[in-house]
């Protein structure tokens, strides 16, 4: 076999083989994109309690309470006065509404009637937020009683039975609700949040992981060179150019291991795309491999302690991490763009992104692979001019 290729092979066995460095490099990613994806993507969702002391038990009361039952994500919980009082001492409940006992009979008689809301302090976000819910549901029973209070005074003289006014004005608020007038839409902007995950957030860890974990095999390489391990190897049959790619398609097959097993995972949860799409993902993330192991290979040959590598791989990684538009989108002519521009995840995430997608060829990202593939030469030559074993070979 190739004796590049069984440093390789031996190196990725070891890497198998290490739990703690596998749970990094598999375990970490997956918690982290279903923690952003939580954040960042999915459904809004709304979740309160509305704290009620109904001391009314009319036909407006309840009508109060069916309509706050019905608004999605709040919970009605209902308390006699004293309770409430005492919650509000203890500090259980921050923010209460009391519902007045003649709160039906002023309303049916149409006079003015009010709710009373105590709280402590300001009553925290949400039970702002409640408050604001109750007064809507409120000004509608309100508005309804009115309603028919004025229709049904209106029509008195021409002898329509109130029962007739009641079951029009109930006929017209069904419509209303299966047809109303005034329709809602929430516009996402920048994409959905689906495609904000598929493009952006899945991508923007990959490269992070993938990143970090390689550049910091740079450690590895550094103790390997103190300890006199190259010598020792340099004094086989192996050459100090096989030793070098050695090293290097080492760090591409550990990146390659990482990428299809994340990947995987990742097209079966969110099925981006068809098997087109993920072996298109696996072409890219091949030459990401090249760049960061040939990366990693300078930081080796620069570094003259482990600590020395530790501290430039991850310094290294959270300045493309940051600054690459790793988990938002950048904003054309921003400084956080302009800086992106000197990262290798900016056009990293850029083409996985793309050939996750699948909405687009690679021949439109022409420009983030020339810079990927740029990156893996450049860097390469750069370390292979720097590589030294302990004996000094070359």
């Amino acid at each position: 076999m190739f004796r590049p290729l069984d440093i390789a092979y031996v190196d990725l066995k070891r890497y198998i083989a290490d739990r703690p460095s596998l749970a990094f490099g598999i375990l970490l990613p997956i918690v982290l994109f279903a923690l952003m994806y939580g954040a960042f993507g999915g459904e809004e969702t709304f979740n309160a309690t509305a704290h009620i002391a109904n001391l009314d038990r009319g036909a407006m009361s309840q009508a109060l309470l069916e309509g706050l039952e019905q608004v999605n994500g709040l919970d009605v919980k209902l308390y006699t006065e004293r309770e409430i009082n005492e919650a509000l001492d203890d500090s259980s409940v921050v923010y209460a509404a009391i519902i007045p006992n003649d709160f039906t009979e002023n309303l049916e008689a149409g006079r003015a009637t009010a709710i009373t809301f105590r709280r402590r302090g300001s009553g925290g976000d949400e039970g702002q937020i409640v408050a604001g819910i109750i007064r809507s549901v409120v000004q509608d029973i309100a508005s309804e009683s009115y309603v028919r209070s004025v229709v049904n005074d209106a029509v008195k003289d021409v002898d329509v039975p109130r029962s007739a006014v009641d079951s029009a004005i109930d006929d017209a608020k069904l419509i209303a609700a299966e047809a109303p007038p005034i329709a809602v839409r929430t516009e996402v902007i920048g994409g959905d949040e689906d495609d904000f995950a598929v493009k952006r957030v899945m991508p923007g860890i990959l490269v992070m992981i993938l990143l970090l974990a390689v550049m910091l095999s740079a450690q590895a390489l550094v103790e390997e060179r103190r300890n006199g391990t190259l010598e020792r190897l340099l004094t086989t049959q192996l050459t100090s150019n096989q030793l070098f790619l050695g090293k290097f398609f080492a760090g591409i097959t550990r990146t390659m291991f990482q990428a299809v097993v994340l990947l995987t995972l990742a097209f079966i949860a969110l099925r981006p795309g068809g098997v087109d799409a993920f072996l298109l993902t696996l072409a890219v993330s091949l030459l990401l491999a090249a760049a960061v192991s040939a990366i990693g290979l300078v930081i080796s040959a620069v570094a003259r302690t482990r600590d020395q590598a530790s501290w430039a791989a991850v310094s290294l990684t959270m300045f493309m991490t940051v600054f690459g538009g790793t988990f938002f989108e950048l904003v054309p002519g921003s400084a956080f763009e302009l800086l992106s521009r000197f990262t290798l995840n900016r056009y990293a995430i850029d083409a996985i992104g793309a050939a996750v997608d699948g909405s687009e060829t690679l021949a439109t990202q022409g420009t983030e692979l020339a810079v990927m593939g740029g990156v893996a030469v450049v860097c390469l030559l750069a370390a292979r001019l720097l590589f030294r074993s302990a004996g000094g070979g070359r």
